[in-house]
């Protein structure tokens, strides 16, 4: 008999649980930009060359101690080699 029961669930419950679980799903990345695909501002990762110079973020993972010219670019600082 409890198979055969339906659980019935207010409308504004569910739209909670939607934005909640929107909300809560991390973003990939701060800076989303069709400039990458194009390669017309610095890389975020050292993926490909901006202008010459191979760039990161300050937080990316490829980030060492041979990026050492620090640009800023759309107000967003790079540090570039």
């Amino acid at each position: 008999m409890l198979a055969r029961m339906k659980i019935k669930l207010p409308l504004a419950t569910l739209a909670a649980v939607a934005v909640a679980a929107v909300a809560s799903t991390p973003s990939a990345s701060a800076h989303r930009s069709g400039c990458h695909p194009k390669r017309e501002c610095p890389s975020d990762h050292a993926t490909y060359k901006w202008r010459g110079k191979l760039c990161v973020k300050p937080t990316s993972d490829k980030r060492n101690s041979s990026f050492k010219t620090k640009i800023r670019y759309a107000g967003l600082t790079y540090y570039c080699k």
